[in-house]
C-alpha cells in the first residue's frame, strides 16, 4: 500500500475522507468544472479558483454549517474527487451529503457508494444527525444507485425541478434517518458473526 501523504480524517478500504488542500485547488476547480460533472452537480455558473480560495480564509467564531473532504485514493495515492455534509443544521440534526468523482478514471468502481457510507458514519456516528438528504436530478441514475446502495430511500419526487440539456427533470430526494442507519449497521455486524 503506498503510503498516504494527507492526514487521514476518516479512514475507509479504498479511499480515505481528509482535509481539502489547498494545494489542489485547481484540481478541485477542474472537477467542478467539467460538463459532465457539473449538470448533475447543479453548478449553472463557473465555480473560480478564488471562489475556492474563500473556503481556507478564516471565518471568525461561527458555527460551521459545512464540512467538506477531500476523496483521497490509497492505492494510487491521489486525490480523486470531493465529498461533504452540507446545510448542516445542529438544532434540527439533519444534513446534506454530497459525492463528486472529479477523476473519470474512478466512476463505476464503487468509490461514490464507500465515500457515502463514510459521510453517513461521520454524519450519524459523530455529530449525531438525524436525517441526512440529498436530491438528485432524475437523469442521473448513477447517483441514485448510489443512494439506493446505501440505504436511503426515494422520500420525494419534485417534478419539473431541474432544467438539464434544455428540458425540465424531475428531481429525486432522498434520506436516511439515524436509527436505519444503526439498525443497518446492526445487521451488517451480524451478518459479518455469522
Amino acid at each position: 500500500m503506498s503510503k498516504v501523504r494527507d492526514p487521514s480524517f476518516i479512514e475507509g478500504d479504498k479511499i480515505n475522507l481528509v482535509p481539502l488542500n489547498s494545494d489542489h485547488i485547481k484540481l478541485y476547480v477542474k472537477w467542478q468544472n467539467q460538463p459532465d460533472v457539473r449538470r448533475y452537480a447543479r453548478n449553472e455558473f463557473p465555480i473560480t479558483i478564488e471562489m475556492f480560495k474563500k473556503l481556507f480564509e478564516p471565518k471568525g467564531r461561527t458555527i460551521e454549517d459545512k464540512v467538506q473532504f477531500e476523496i483521497f485514493h490509497r492505492g494510487d495515492n491521489k486525490a480523486i474527487g470531493l465529498a461533504e455534509l452540507s446545510n448542516i443544521r445542529y438544532s434540527y440534526r439533519r444534513a446534506n451529503i454530497a459525492v463528486i468523482i472529479g477523476d473519470f478514471q474512478y466512476w463505476g468502481k464503487g468509490i461514490a457508494t464507500e465515500a457515502g457510507k463514510l459521510l453517513l458514519k461521520y454524519g450519524f456516528g459523530e455529530l449525531n444527525m438525524f436525517k441526512i438528504k440529498t436530491m438528485i436530478y432524475s437523469p442521473n441514475i448513477g447517483s441514485w444507485k448510489v443512494c439506493e446502495k446505501l440505504g436511503m430511500e426515494r422520500e420525494a419526487t419534485l417534478k419539473n425541478n431541474g432544467f438539464i440539456d434544455g428540458e425540465y427533470v424531475n428531481d429525486y430526494c432522498y434520506c436516511m434517518f439515524q436509527d436505519d442507519w444503526i439498525n443497518m449497521c446492526n445487521k451488517d455486524k451480524k451478518s459479518k458473526i455469522n
